[in-house]
């Protein structure tokens, strides 16, 4: 009987501290979840770019590049402040600071029909037509430093978030490359000046560069003319909330549309879809 007492007297003794324990102590402030989360974040961009630039400016026959995409990426830092009271809050303002490469390749065809060519048959000069086959690409790099400013709601008891606000882009770097290439036949180039393109005939003009066996015209090569040094976006999309330790890991899936254009030549603008994951931690 005596050891039942004693044990019936520890577990009693425990109970009472382990309930002492959960009860607040009005000498002790009670603990608050923090309200600041700092981190790194990483992703994917897929970029559109949409546009209306000629091909050549002094040739009105010429084709227009209008549409373009590429893969990119971004990188930088957020910080998410927890509105309300942050044990039952719902909403939240995310601040990012984002590093994003929004590159794209345009392509247009050219031309496709019988070309006139001398070509030695028998020791002599002939003139042949054989038909040919043309394309007109621009590749495009576009660097900018963005700043976002996003409003979080969480949708009822769920773990994801609708996220959206406003974003406010410096372009830092962006160049453009304007090929003119041959793509059929192969025994044919634009060098030799068997095959000479309307805008290339009788010119003596320094900035045409020939390439890739001379079946390559490189008509531009360089910074983007008249580029613009701001750029506005309007940022919305989906977070998905996860735990792992002292972090919150959010993976999300956004879209990114160009309100300002590009250059203030040309109607070029950029729009994104943006995956990736934020990571934040207590601060």
């Amino acid at each position: 009987m005596r050891y039942v007492l004693l044990l019936l007297g520890g577990l009693s003794a425990g109970i009472i501290s382990t309930w002492a324990q959960l009860e607040p102590s009005p000498l002790a402030p009670e603990v608050v979840p923090p309200r600041i989360f700092i981190g790194p974040a990483a992703g994917y961009n897929r970029s559109f770019h949409t546009a209306n630039i000629a091909s050549f400016a002094t040739q009105t026959e010429c084709p227009v590049f209008e549409r373009g995409s590429a893969n990119g990426f971004f990188l930088g830092v957020t910080a998410e402040y927890i509105l309300g009271d942050p044990r039952t809050s719902r909403s939240s303002v995310i601040m990012r600071i984002m590093f994003n490469n929004l590159p794209t390749s345009f392509e247009v065809a050219g031309d496709n029909y019988p070309s006139r060519l001398t070509a030695t048959i028998d020791g002599r000069d002939t003139q042949v037509v054989i038909n040919t086959s043309t394309r007109h690409v621009a590749e495009v790099s576009y660097y900018t430093l963005d700043a976002e400013l996003l409003y979080r709601l969480d949708i009822g008891e769920l773990p994801v978030g609708v996220v959206v606000g406003p974003t406010f882009g410096f372009p830092i770097r962006g160049t453009f490359q304007q090929r003119y290439e041959l793509t059929s036949p192969d025994y044919v180039d634009i060098g030799g000046r068997r095959y000479i393109p309307v805008f290339a005939r009788d010119t003596t003009d320094p900035t045409l560069r020939y390439t890739n066996n001379d079946r390559t015209i490189i008509v531009k090569d360089g910074d983007i003319e008249a580029r613009t040094g701001f750029r506005l976006g309007i940022k919305a999309g989906l977070q998905y909330e996860l735990t792992v330790g002292r972090w919150r890991v959010l993976p999300g899936i956004f879209y990114t549309f160009g309100v300002t254009k590009v250059t203030s030549r040309e109607n070029w603008r950029v729009n994104a879809l943006q995956m990736g994951v934020d990571f934040r931690t207590a601060f």
